[in-house]
């Protein structure tokens, strides 16, 4: 935090200089002991101070009644402005152009002292100029000015100021003495840890650091609003009390609807009886496709399309893919003519040649020549 303060320089008697020392260089101190400062880098101030002053010459007033005028309602009067500024070895300097009522004040050697004002940071780093006074007590309430904080538009704010808003932050009276307010803020920073109560009910570590309780109280303050707008209700800032009421009357409405836990038979039912019901329709489907595979099976065979010998082989492929076997039995010759068990004719003739008919089936059947007489002549001694 940037604080203000005061130096002087002295000025040669007599003299309305043309260009003043505003800051020395290196460490310096006030001649009341205030400080130190540090002025390490002059062109740096140079540069700080003319952004702040956004193209405005900083005035040179007396008395530093610029810094008081909003309490003693006695109008700021210009003594100089400050038009440029050089870094030097020793410091920073400015150039000043001062008012003829000014020039002849320190002709006549009513004034002796200039005193800028600058602000610091807390190490005592100078960052940048404000303005500056002519003045014949140095330091002149150096004290009050350094208490000055600056307050978010950039001006000043005095002791009172600042301790009415400290009281309205924490929640105190205006008018709040100042040790009341340290001993508060001493109580606030002795308990700078989360209480372990707080974080135990949010389900957090008892020394849980305060942003991540921080995080869980957003989480619910988030739940409260989207449970806030699912029941009706406005949104944020919702009472957790005004919560909790409206959820007992949908109880006490709807309680058995809401508290019971069996589920709706009409939705949903038990997993067990899921899968015994699956388990009767892949038996049924089982079943059926059997069923469906012997009569195709059976009606091939009475077509003479299937023989005795090969029902077990044309059952297997009717089980496995019943459309395949329906469309295969459909270009299928007729290997025996319907309502007889085999093929007519006595067992093949010596030289081992097969008929037409023989030939058709074994080529149906994918039998070899010696496989299919070998079958009709165990079919000739069992029919014998």
């Amino acid at each position: 935090m940037l604080r203000r303060a005061l130096n002087t320089i002295a000025l040669a008697p007599g003299e309305s200089p043309q260009w003043v020392q505003l800051l020395p260089a290196g460490t310096f101190a006030g001649r009341d002991g205030a400080g130190p400062y540090r002025l390490d880098d002059p062109q740096a101030v140079i540069t700080a101070t003319l952004a702040a002053a956004s193209g405005a010459d900083l005035p040179i007033d007396y008395d530093h009644q610029t810094l008081w005028t909003r309490e003693n309602g006695q109008p700021a009067v210009a003594a100089g402005w400050i038009k440029a500024y050089e870094a030097r070895p020793d410091g920073v300097w400015g150039r000043v152009e001062w008012t003829p009522a000014a020039a002849a004040r320190l002709k006549d050697h009513e004034y002796r002292y200039l005193s800028p004002v600058f602000w610091f940071s807390p190490d005592g780093a100078v960052s940048r100029i404000e303005c500056a006074a002519l003045t014949n007590t140095p330091n002149l309430e150096l004290a009050a000015v350094a208490s000055r904080l600056p307050n978010h538009d950039g001006g000043a704010m005095d002791l009172k100021q600042f301790c009415t808003a400290l009281a309205a932050a924490l929640g105190l009276p205006a008018d709040t003495p100042p040790d009341s307010l340290l001993a508060k803020a001493k109580g606030l920073v002795g308990k700078g840890k989360t209480p372990a109560a707080m974080a135990k009910r949010l389900g957090l570590a008892e020394d849980a650091a305060p942003e991540t309780v921080e995080q869980a109280v957003t989480a619910c303050l988030d739940a409260m609003d989207a449970t806030a707008k699912v029941l009706g209700l406005p949104g944020r800032p919702i009472k957790p009390e005004a919560l909790a009421a409206h959820a007992k009357e949908l109880l006490a409405t709807h309680g058995q609807a809401l508290t019971t836990d069996a589920p709706d038979p009409t939705k949903y039912v038990p997993v067990e009886q899921l899968r015994a019901v699956n388990d009767r329709l892949g038996a049924l489907e089982t079943k059926m496709a059997g069923d469906a595979a012997t009569k195709a099976v059976e009606a091939a065979m009475a077509a003479g399309k299937v023989v005795p010998a090969t029902k077990e082989w044309a059952l297997a492929y009717a089980s496995k893919n019943l459309p395949e076997f329906e469309a295969l039995m459909k270009v299928a010759p007729v290997i025996v003519k319907p309502g007889r068990e085999g093929p007519a004719g006595q067992s093949p003739p010596a030289s081992g040649e097969l008929g037409e008919e023989d030939l058709a089936v074994c080529s149906q059947l994918g039998l070899s020549h010696d496989a299919y007489k070998k079958q009709q002549q165990q079919l000739h001694k069992e029919g014998a």
